[in-house]
């Protein structure tokens, strides 16, 4: 029985840490939409600054960095958005690779349960 409870834990914590890590944006539609309309109208005409720029626009530092661009802000608060939104973004990943890890334990416990029986 414990074994079926690891793995049902073990699927559960893989499944939701691999979906947080890999299933979407941690950028919201509505600031994707606004870091690309930005970069269109800053970098209008030079197609290789927007070929590098807009598909970045779902990473939390460059719609920060777009945003302190668009608003004129001081080189040193500009900096601080996109630390922030850098270190936010840091953090996320650190939660959802301990989900994975835990899902692994969880994993590695069912069969660590199983060869004790065996």
């Amino acid at each position: 029985m414990n074994k079926i409870i690891y793995l049902a834990l073990a699927v559960a914590l893989i499944g939701f840490g691999s979906y947080r890590q890999f299933g979407g944006s941690s950028v919201s539609a509505e600031d994707q939409a606004r870091c690309e309309q930005i970069t269109r109208s800053i970098y209008g005409e030079q197609q290789e600054a927007l070929d590098t720029l807009l598909p970045k626009c779902n990473e939390p530092g460059v719609v920060a960095m777009m945003d302190a661009r668009e608003s004129g802000a001081d080189a040193e608060t500009a900096a601080t958005n996109i630390a922030n939104a850098n270190k936010q973004d840091i953090v996320s990943i650190l939660i959802n690779c301990a989900l994975i890890g835990g899902g692994i334990g969880a994993l590695g416990a069912a069969f660590g349960a199983r060869r004790k029986r065996a």
